[in-house]
């Protein structure tokens, strides 16, 4: 018999971080696009110029928002209320 440890377990990929990984990329590339329209003539396009960065600001806060460590639930407290 050894007294080999076994190795740490890996923590379990996150699932919202595909989100970040995918999201953040697109909406710069977007950005630039709609940026190219709106130098081109494509006056509409100025507005998109500003919304897609905060398209990856908004995914970067939900990312955030989202990995934080919740509390249970727990309405114990609150009182029972019945159907008529």
């Amino acid at each position: 018999m050894s007294n080999e440890t076994p190795p740490p377990e890996t923590p379990a990929p996150d699932p919202h971080r595909k989100w970040v990984l995918w999201g953040v990329p697109l909406c710069i590339v977007m950005a630039f696009f709609e940026l190219d329209r709106a130098l081109g003539g494509n006056h509409r396009s100025w507005v998109y110029v500003a919304e897609w960065p905060f398209f990856a600001i908004f995914v970067i806060y939900m990312y955030w928002k989202l990995a934080q460590p919740q509390e249970p639930f727990d309405d114990s407290a609150d009182p029972k209320r019945e159907i008529e």
